[in-house]
């Protein structure tokens, strides 16, 4: 897990940046495919179409990834809905692994499309396809329109490619039942049940959420600002089963922050959990500023906050104290405050295999000293709502 890098800053604005070179306005490359591969999982309502036997005046979307790719994983649900909206759009979808892998994957996932195999990834290579996943859109005359992550391929840019006027939707929400796609919100949660370990993904649009194999614990800090260390709760099941999760908002008749609270209060709703403050006095690890010049040294111009573990260090960037502090009770399961407010960013390089030590570097080259006080805290109570 030490060497997994995990990217807090994701949450805060949407992936934007793709390594490999624009193709939007040439013609398309040749889709080499020798084997397509069609989903095993039918659902009453939709049957996936068969490829036509020549492509020449179809409009095209191919979508690039793999399935221990967790973000190219959280985007099928999104490529499903979109086809299902333009059934006269032919979906396809190629990957550069073995027949029996997708087979394997198939066998536990729906999909509205097939797979194209690649593993010479002739197609791959075709289309320059660098990182993943990446989506294209080809027109009826061959020629690539659109290019990006699947997340932004919605169906307003499709509409507005195909010359046609969104839908306007009202403001409407069901408790206790999915919406449809026609509310101003539209929230599905699962448990996650694809076994792909530690590959895991969030997406934040803002107005687009998606969650992809995150425990509780993990969403109530990320949602919640509720660090481990501050949760109290007898059921570790409820708090370490994984979820796949996605909120859609029409960000004409919400906003951000409405978006966030509506997750905020459905997340508890939909797990049938309540999550109750209480506050008590208890040992606190207070972190004071000892040598501020020694800190200023390590003052950070980065607009947004990064964070990473790996090679036994945190690395973070734009990182505030309170950062921080969200940190250390996440990673040591302990309690921490801060002596003072700073809203000064900072970067931090720390190895963090031992407390103490990750404390000495703390003094010896940011300045700050960590000392403990018995103090009145607040705390969480997660627990699963009886059933009477």
């Amino acid at each position: 897990m030490r060497k997994t890098i995990f990217i807090i800053g994701l949450i805060f604005f949407s992936l934007q940046g793709y390594s490999q070179k624009s193709l939007v306005g040439k013609p398309a490359p040749k889709i080499e495919i020798d084997n397509w591969i069609y989903p095993k999982i039918q659902v009453a309502d939709w049957q996936t179409k068969q490829i036509p036997e020549n492509l020449e005046g179809k409009i095209v979307v191919l979508d690039f990834w793999f399935t221990h790719c967790a973000p190219c994983v959280a985007s099928i649900p999104e490529l499903n809905s979109i086809a299902r909206q333009f059934p006269e759009i032919v979906f396809l979808s190629v990957s550069f692994e073995k027949e029996e892998v997708i087979n394997n994957f198939l066998n536990k996932m729906v999909m509205y499309y097939p797979v194209g195999s690649d593993p010479e990834k002739k197609t791959i290579k075709a289309f320059g396809v660098s990182s993943y996943p990446e989506t294209f859109l080809i027109d009826k005359n061959g020629i690539i329109q659109w290019q990006g992550s699947p997340f932004h391929l919605t169906g307003k840019v499709l509409n507005e490619f195909m010359g046609r006027e969104e839908k306007k939707i009202s403001l409407r929400l069901n408790n206790r039942e999915i919406p449809s796609k026609n509310y101003a919100y539209s929230f599905t949660i699962q448990k996650h049940n694809l076994e792909m370990g530690q590959s895991t993904y969030y997406h934040f649009n803002p107005f687009d959420i998606n969650v992809f194999n995150k425990d509780l614990e993990n969403m109530l800090q990320v949602f919640y600002g509720i660090n481990k260390s501050r949760i109290l709760s007898d059921d570790s099941t409820l708090l370490k089963t994984t979820y796949d999760l996605t909120l859609k908002a029409d960000k004409e008749i919400t906003t951000e922050a409405n978006c966030v609270e509506m997750l905020k209060y459905l997340l508890p709703e939909q797990l049938e959990m309540t999550i109750k403050k209480v506050s008590k006095d208890t040992l606190v690890n207070i972190i004071r500023i000892e040598n501020d010049s020694l800190l200023n040294l390590h003052i950070s111009d980065y607009k947004y906050f990064f964070t990473s573990v790996r090679y036994g260090n945190w690395e973070a960037k734009g990182a505030k104290l309170e950062n921080l502090v969200d940190f250390i009770e996440n990673e040591y399961n302990i309690l921490v405050a801060l002596d003072q407010q700073d809203d000064r960013k900072f970067e931090f390089l720390i190895p963090i295999k031992d407390l103490e030590k990750f404390k000495e570097k703390l003094f010896k080259d940011y300045g700050l000293i960590i000392y403990s006080e018995k103090q009145k805290t607040d705390f969480w109570k997660i627990n699963q709502k009886k059933v009477h």
